[in-house]
């Protein structure tokens, strides 16, 4: 089934006619549990793909704000892997429920769940893939950072759907909070900002304060805190290495509380190329003192995804656009597994080392650094095929192109930038294309900078028909803020200016046409 013909017929099914609606529809049925609606779902979908979390993150998902990106299901089939056998878990940003569908779908014998989840417009997808589930537990709608409720529903299981009775009394979430949760699971939205608590010594979650400027490890600490035994969190991969984070990696590394870190392939979300890592702490760890690091961004295989357009004219809705992802197959997975129970290493994949080793890196947890290089390996015939080098290059390559700056080349002296490198850096990559021409391997050519003559022209723009570059979306989200600022204080003086003018325009001294009269100040 494709995309566009689900959305049709949940919209038939829901009676509505735009997805913005189809949330009400499924909060109404889990609140009055209608058995009839679950089951004529059902028919319309198959257990292959979490369809409801397509459709949020395609039609609604905010990713400029609040940072929405769904967890793919082959790392959701890693993560309820890593988690193990499990009575109860703590799902932390829910989302539409991925990881914890993938727990409950993995592991019969968990009793209860527990999922937090901030935005109040995916909750009723939540809800209602729980409930398909027949899940027992807690959904909460509320800023785990802060924790601030707003709403609560409780689910009880049902003869074959889930009962959910929305808490009319948060107060009693805080008895719950105390309830012992195995395992905490989490794909936080990544890389924002958060305000630390204050007094921080009222907060047991943060033992060492991460920076304000990053909330990445503050999901982290706040996970820990709430599991008995396990966190696992899919993150980006900057957290291994970023210097502001240093002080944290340090504590959970002296701490011991640091079991795994597993770099992951970029380009396996759907709406971001972001590469991510997974990392796996434990409070009861069996390797006391080590660090399992595992690098598997080469052991993954491509899928691709088929989607028609969905919006316009039939020319593009009956048009089938593919997307390529890296997936990681169950050979993948059960590799990495292995590597962990067993304590392997494996070359180029997996090393064990202790925590006084990882110090001495001052803390960096990124796999590949702890790679011995081996001398043989220069020598050494076999090795990859030229084009599939040459393919990681140009990804690379491309990511750099998918924004251009367009700059004035005097403005760019003047801000620092050296002209004359970037411009012989173009030509150098050119000059390895035309070499590799008649190896038959094809190199991308540097194209993220242009210098002009026009005066002042400083340009950021979108290079790329298929990648939406990940540093435009946040310069949006500043532009927003800085546009809804100056709008405000624009209000203001045309407040300002319409009470001056309006005793002229009571006595008829001063006319005005329509438009200025309608002006919506």
């Amino acid at each position: 089934m494709e995309l566009l013909e689900f959305k049709n017929k949940v919209l038939k099914l829901c009676n509505v006619k735009e997805t913005k609606d189809i949330g009400n529809v499924l909060m109404e049925t889990v609140l009055n549990h209608n058995e009839d609606l679950y089951n004529k779902y059902l028919k319309i979908v198959d257990d292959t793909k979490d369809w409801l979390q397509a459709l949020w993150q395609y039609y609604e998902a905010d990713r400029t704000n609040k940072k929405q990106d769904y967890t793919p299901k082959s790392l959701c089939n890693l993560v309820s892997a890593l988690a193990g056998n499990c009575n109860c878990f703590y799902d932390c940003c829910g989302g539409s429920g991925a990881l914890s569908i993938d727990m409950l779908k993995k592991h019969e014998q968990i009793q209860n769940v527990y999922v937090e989840e901030l935005d109040e417009n995916v909750i009723p997808f939540l809800l209602f893939n729980l409930c398909l589930h027949n899940a027992s537990g807690f959904v909460v709608n509320g800023n785990v950072l802060t924790k601030e409720k707003i709403k609560a529903y409780r689910l009880l299981r049902g003869q074959k759907y889930s009962v959910v009775i929305e808490v009319q009394d948060l107060n009693t979430l805080k008895d719950i909070e105390n309830i012992p949760l195995d395992v905490s699971i989490s794909n936080p939205p990544y890389n924002i900002k958060w305000q630390p608590p204050t007094p921080l010594e009222m907060d047991s979650r943060f033992p060492v304060i991460p920076p304000a400027s990053n909330a990445n490890y503050a999901f982290v600490l706040h996970c820990l805190h709430r599991a008995t035994n396990k966190a696992i969190l899919i993150l980006p991969n900057g957290i291994a290495s970023q210097r502001t984070e240093s002080e944290v990696r340090k504590y959970l590394i002296d701490n011991d509380l640091i079991e795994t870190v597993i770099s992951m392939p970029n380009n396996m979300f759907e709406c971001t190329n972001i590469a991510t890592c997974i990392m796996v702490l434990n409070k009861n760890k069996n390797s006391k003192g080590k660090v399992t690091l595992i690098h598997s961004v080469e052991n993954c295989v491509t899928e691709v995804r088929e989607q028609n357009g969905q919006f316009g004219g039939k020319s593009h809705t009956n048009r089938t656009y593919k997307k390529k992802y890296n997936v990681l197959s169950d050979e993948n997975i059960q590799k990495i597994l292995d590597a962990i129970e067993n304590q392997q290493e494996i070359k180029q994949f997996s090393v064990i080392k202790t925590n006084e080793q990882i110090a001495e890196k001052k803390y960096m947890l990124a796999p590949s650094m702890y790679f011995e290089v081996d001398i043989e390996d220069f020598t050494d015939t076999q090795h990859r095929d030229f084009q599939q080098i040459a393919d990681n290059i140009n990804y690379i390559s491309r990511m750099q192109n998918s924004c251009k700056l367009v700059i004035n080349e005097t403005i760019a002296k003047q801000l620092g930038f050296d002209v004359d490198l970037y411009k012989q850096s173009k030509e150098n990559s050119k000059s390895v294309k035309e070499q590799m021409k008649p190896l038959g391997i094809d190199i991308e050519v540097e194209d993220y900078i242009q210098f002009t003559k026009n005066k002042n022209e400083f340009v950021f723009k979108c290079n790329d028909k298929e990648i939406l570059p990940e540093i435009l979306i946040q310069f949006l989200s500043v532009w927003e803020n800085q546009i809804a600022l100056l709008n405000t204080m624009q209000n203001q003086y045309l407040a300002e200016l319409r009470d001056a003018l309006l005793p002229d325009l009571m006595s008829g001294k001063i006319q005005l046409n329509e438009v200025m009269k309608n002006e919506n100040t």
